[in-house]
């Protein structure tokens, strides 16, 4: 009769510590299984939904095309915003700008880019730690080239400035990453092309630009550029 107590305890102590264990072994699981839940990704810190902000500085080169035949090349320093809303994990809208100071020749040229467009999240793996996008847009570019009181030879008269405008297109391929201080940086290549199809001639008054004359160009003027862009996201 003792021999079945002892038995029957002893089975009953292998059954409850059997049981603990896989208590232990479960909650240990599910609590593994809700820390990998919580914590994010590097991928998630860089590419998030909302409202951002991003800025840059770069080089920038073109060449400036009558006809399709080469004209002129030049070459300077630019800088950027974006100012995007990301969608989902995929798709952000963006509103853009560009600005270049580059030198053609002897003159100065001053140029700005207004766009909108998207930004499409690349898969992963082309760049190690990096988030890869392809940017599509398209807007308006103002040109002003600075003349100093000289005259060339494709106008009459002698302008202090002369400003091309017209609309353009781009694109770009980037990659975005986290740095040690957990900020977000980014790199990007954008090509441009430009066209002009209005321009005015600008005389200072007093030291104020004032527009003497306005003209339809028909287009047949282009400025293809390349800018390369390092910068990082203000928010």
């Amino acid at each position: 009769m003792k021999l079945k107590v002892l038995l029957s305890l002893l089975l009953t102590l292998v059954s409850f510590s059997t049981f603990a264990q896989d208590q232990k072994d479960y909650l240990l699981k599910g609590t593994a299984v809700e820390e990998y839940i919580v914590q994010p990704t590097a991928i998630d810190e860089i590419w998030k939904e909302g409202t951002h902000i991003a800025a840059g500085l770069g080089i920038t080169g073109g060449a400036y095309l009558v006809d399709g035949a080469s004209r002129d090349f030049g070459g300077g320093l630019s800088g950027k915003t974006d100012v995007g809303y990301f969608l989902n994990d995929k798709w952000a809208l963006e509103a853009s700008s560009y600005i270049k100071f580059a030198r053609v020749n002897d003159y100065r040229v001053w140029g700005t880019i207004l766009s909108v467009g998207f930004r499409y999240r690349l898969p992963e793996g082309w760049f190690d730690e990096q988030v890869p996008y392809f940017r599509a847009f398209t807007g308006a570019n103002i040109n002003v080239v600075y003349l100093d009181g000289r005259k060339i030879p494709e106008f009459d008269e002698v302008y202090n400035r002369i400003q091309f405008e017209g609309p353009m297109v781009g694109i770009a391929l980037g990659g975005m990453r986290l740095s040690k201080t957990k900020k977000v940086l980014f790199w990007e290549v954008a090509a441009t092309g430009e066209w002009m199809v209005r321009e005015s001639g600008i005389q200072m008054e007093k030291d104020v630009p004032v527009v003497v004359a306005r003209a339809s160009l028909d287009g047949r003027s282009q400025l293809y550029s390349v800018y390369v862009t390092l910068g990082g996201f203000i928010f």
